[in-house]
């Protein structure tokens, strides 16, 4: 193209380091809103789209965006940008795939042992001076007796695993559809109903298509080893939210750590709010300081594309 500078839409909020880099090259309109109609309105005459977790790129979107060459998703899951009409379009969509690893593998293992030693109920404990009774409670698990079953073995399940194996000397069982190739930590690949089956803790790590959406629903959690707890930092939708509350409720789940949830956030009369023995984070996985650098780094492969470059991470 002959232009010399582009127009960039940011429909959220990135570090200034980041609009700075683009406003090198281009003019810059930052978005205080991002619902389809206001986006399909601010893409018209862009060249490049920049979003996060918030804004959904759908077909609408990307038909009101002729002049469109560049997606750049900040982040790791890519169910929010319709892939498929980004490609019939020649839409180039980048991202963020190692971003949140480290992030997300270490409050995995955050929610596992808050729910192993009951960390909600000792703090409460404490400030309601019930410290000698809770402290009498004995605690019945220790991560190195269990077995960590883990559902997606891609960059986040495998630094879990590893994790496991190595630092807390667990056994771990996985299920992909892909297979990982060597690794690095001891694992056994078995089917996902070994996995459900055998596990004391179960943690999920997949991305968000038609074919997770859901997967955790009555009958996988029927097969659950009784007594397990469920661990969720992939996507809300992977679990249906009404059916593990009812498992735990029921005693049939020992416990739930859930940093993703359908919708975001739940709403206030949702019933799993109130389940037992769970533990909640609102979305942060990927909420650290170097995690948060890594997502603004987009905005380089953004720029590769706009000069007529590979891209170095191309969904």
């Amino acid at each position: 193209m002959s232009q010399t500078r582009w127009r960039i839409v940011f429909a959220e909020p990135f570090a200034e380091q980041a609009v700075s880099q683009m406003r090198e090259i281009g003019d810059i309109r930052e978005l205080t809103r991002c619902d389809e109609s206001y986006l399909m309105e601010a893409v018209a005459d862009c060249d490049a789209l920049l979003v996060r977790t918030a804004s959904r790129v759908t077909r609408r979107v990307l038909e009101a965006a002729p002049r469109l060459r560049v997606i750049g998703r900040g982040g790791v899951g890519l169910d929010n940008v319709d892939l498929d009409a980004a490609r019939e379009r020649g839409v180039t969509v980048v991202y963020t795939p190692g971003t949140a690893t480290d992030a997300v593998a270490d409050l995995t293992f955050g929610l596992m042992l808050s729910l192993v030693w009951d960390l909600r109920g000792c703090d409460a404990g404490v400030r309601d001076e019930r410290f000698a009774a809770v402290r009498a409670a004995v605690r019945p698990r220790e991560l190195s007796a269990l077995t960590l079953g883990i559902v997606g073995l891609g960059r986040i399940g495998q630094a879990v695993a590893r994790r496991a194996a190595h630092g807390f000397g667990m056994r771990v069982l996985y299920n992909d559809l892909v297979d990982p190739g060597p690794l690095d930590f001891p694992a056994t690949p078995v089917d996902k109903d070994r996995v459900f089956a055998e596990s004391d803790i179960v943690s999920l790590h997949v991305p968000l298509t038609e074919a997770t959406r859901g997967l955790v629903r009555e009958a996988a959690l029927a097969r659950f080893k009784p007594g397990a707890f469920l661990i969720n930092t992939s996507r809300g939708a992977v679990v249906d939210g009404h059916a593990l509350d009812r498992a735990l409720r029921s005693g049939r789940l020992g416990g739930a750590g859930l940093d993703v949830f359908d919708p975001e956030p739940l709403p206030a009369d949702h019933p799993l709010l109130s389940a037992p023995n769970t533990v909640f984070t609102p979305h942060v996985g990927a909420r650290t300081a170097l995690a948060q650098a890594r997502i603004n780094g987009v905005v380089e492969d953004v720029i590769r594309v706009l000069r007529g470059l590979a891209a170095l991470y191309p969904a």
